[in-house]
């Protein structure tokens, strides 16, 4: 129960309490100011009455005139009249009235009617004794109208005064309302400063408090950022030239080779100084670094126009480009191109015949490894090393990977799939090696084709982007899941990945709020939606409706493909994600000091770390042994 309430409650016992001892005590008053009124009416009566009766000397016909004429004019419940020895000579007493008032009243308000008495006397001999009591009706209708009016104006006074007591609560206790907001963000890790200090000192205290707080948590997420965003520059910049290194390759170059991959091929170009001994000897080593800077800046300047390319340098003496959609023609025209201008920057000082540079090109696909790809294109430039003459350029082929069927039979199977909705999930778990706990399932969208064969993810979605066809399959998986969720699925917390080239389509943002606005209330599952890193990163307008829609229905995010590559994390604070989610090389390969900067920017901030890929329980050991111990993979199966 909440504070207001409670006070509110108090308020109003206490004014109840107020109106029912004043009422009481009114009406013990009243009661006993109408019993001596009572008596006194009765004693005058019987006073002025015996005086009346003694000029009747003893005449009993004249007295019960007298009596009959006094009890019709008044109101009384009884008059008597007894001679000395106590022989009733004459009464009269009322018949039973009807009172114009409740029973209950009647039954709650006892009111006795005291008896008056008289002397009568004629001259000096005695005649007997009148008695008088007046009648109690009249009394129960005045103090029930007392009671009325007393309750009227204090009902009137009590709605008043509850009405102000709402208002000066209201008052009062606004800045407790804040204070709740600002605590319910906290729980929730969002960390909200409030400038407006409340009047009340105990409540400003309390303020103050939780502002220290909260700016010492935003300081040290603020250190922590400060320290990744150095630690990444160390970490994945060569320092020499500016590129990226080759730690940042191995790192980068899985989201070049994912299944769901958005560009399935390109060119790789591995390129090698030669003759480096031999150009330090003549134009000296100052000269020879200068000489890198140029090729650096050459190769910036090649691979420009290519989207999303990658200029890596891979050490002392070796260059690595990754063109994303460049065929092998461009790219042996690039590689000769470079050359070409590699020659012009080396003959200005140096013997071309003894140093120049080397191009070893290869053609990657999307279903191959990194150690596949690194291999095939060191392959390729130790080839092009052995060219003596003037071409230093050798194109590596290996044989075709693709798939056996074709792109009409796979848009066969697609349209099937999206037109009688044969989508379904298979489902791997996420841990706490540590509790032993299940923290979430990851949703993993299959197909089943026209002859009830099933497809898994990875197999379908390479042609189906091919095909243009894979948003439509997303929306097919998230239809389901809104609208006719699988039995297995309810009463649990489920995580979907969503693809750039979803998230990139204006369509499939209308058609998820559909789904939001008309089933979220009734759907059976926690759901958290996976977001990739550097989509989340750019933070584009567009992202920002979805982030909006996500916390208007609770849904929670996650983030994948995290490879700590951001100059600066504050996304990551105003995403508030459940987790990140990041290959278990990458864990492990983290220096201490890089991994203990992560860990602190995302605790502060209520951000699960959790590994991917954990395939056997040695890589399980040494995730544990830097204190990682949320995963997924195949050594869930074993824990």
């Amino acid at each position: 129960m909440t504070l207001f309430k409670q006070l509110s409650l108090l308020a109003t016992f206490l004014l109840i309490s107020i109106f029912i001892i004043v009422l009481g005590v009114n009406i013990k008053n009243s009661t006993d100011s109408v019993q001596a009124q009572l008596y006194a009416d009765a004693k005058n009566t019987a006073t002025s009455l015996s005086l009346s009766l003694a000029s009747a000397n003893g005449n009993i016909s004249m007295m019960s005139t007298m009596i009959n004429a006094n009890f019709d004019n008044g109101s009384y419940q009884n008059i008597t009249l007894v001679d000395m020895q106590g022989e009733l000579l004459y009464e009269r007493h009322s018949d039973n009235k009807i009172i114009e008032v409740p029973k209950w009243f009647i039954n709650a308000i006892k009111i006795k009617s005291p008896i008056a008495s008289a002397n009568v006397s004629a001259g000096w001999n005695p005649i007997g004794i009148l008695n008088v009591q007046s009648d109690s009706s009249e009394a129960y209708k005045q103090l029930y109208t007392v009671l009325c009016s007393l309750s009227i104006s204090f009902s009137i006074t009590f709605i008043i005064s509850l009405i102000l007591l709402y208002l000066l609560l209201a008052i009062l206790l606004k800045p407790l309302k804040n204070i709740r907001s600002q605590a319910e963000a906290i729980i929730n890790n969002k960390f909200i400063i409030q400038e407006n200090l409340p009047h009340t000192k105990d409540f400003r205290e309390v303020v103050k408090a939780m502002n220290t707080m909260v700016k010492k948590v935003e300081e040290i997420f603020n250190k922590a950022n400060e320290a990744l965003s150095k630690q990444a520059e160390l970490l994945y910049i060569d320092e020499e030239t500016g590129l990226y290194n080759r730690k940042y390759l191995t790192n980068k170059l899985p989201e070049y080779l994912k299944i769901d991959a958005r560009v399935p091929s390109g060119i790789c170009i591995m390129i090698a100084l030669n003759g480096v001994v031999e150009a330090n000897k003549v134009i000296g080593r100052q000269k020879v670094d200068k000489l890198y800077q140029d090729i650096a800046l050459m190769l910036k300047r090649q691979a420009k126009d290519f989207e999303d390319s990658l200029i890596i340098r891979m050490n002392g003496t070796e260059f690595f480009i990754l063109l994303p959609r460049c065929s092998e023609e461009d790219g042996l025209a690039l590689a000769g191109y470079m050359e070409h201008g590699s020659d012009i920057l080396i003959s200005k000082e140096l013997d071309r015949t003894v140093t120049y540079l080397s191009f070893g090109v290869y053609e990657y696909r999307h279903t191959q490894s990194v150690g596949q790809v690194l291999s095939a294109s060191d392959y390729a430039l130790s080839q092009a090393k052995l060219f003596t003459d003037k071409n230093h350029v050798y194109l590596h082929k290996t044989q075709s990977d693709k798939e056996i069927m074709g792109k009409e039979e796979w848009r066969k199977i697609l349209d099937f799939a999206i037109e009688h909705n044969t989508v379904h999930f298979d489902t791997y778990k996420v841990l706490d090696s540590k509790e032993k706990a299940l923290l979430h399932n990851v949703l993993s969208i299959s197909i089943v084709s026209h002859d009830a064969h099933k497809c898994s993810y990875g197999r379908f979605i390479a042609p189906a982007i091919t095909l243009g066809l894979d948003i439509e399959i997303y929306k097919k998986a998230l239809t389901k899941i809104f609208k006719e969720p699988d039995v297995e699925l309810k009463n649990s917390t489920y995580s979907l990945r969503l693809s750039s080239q979803y998230l990139d389509d204006p369509l499939s943002f209308t058609q998820l709020k559909n789904l939001c606005s008309k089933y979220s209330k009734t759907l059976p599952l926690k759901l958290i939606i996976e977001l990739p890193d550097k989509i989340l990163r750019n933070n584009s307008e567009s992202l920002q409706s979805y982030k909006e829609l996500f916390d208007l229905y609770n849904i929670q995010i996650g983030v994948f493909e995290f490879i700590g590559e951001s100059s600066d994390y504050t996304y990551l604070k105003e995403w508030r994600p459940s987790y990140i989610k990041a290959e278990c090389d990458y864990f492990l390969t983290l220096s201490a000091q890089d991994l203990s900067s992560l860990q602190v920017a995302t605790n502060s901030i209520g951000v699960d770390l959790i590994a991917t890929g954990v395939m056997d329980l040695e890589t399980l050991q040494k995730l544990q042994e830097i204190d990682i111990y949320k995963v997924q993979g195949r050594a869930t199966e074993l824990i």
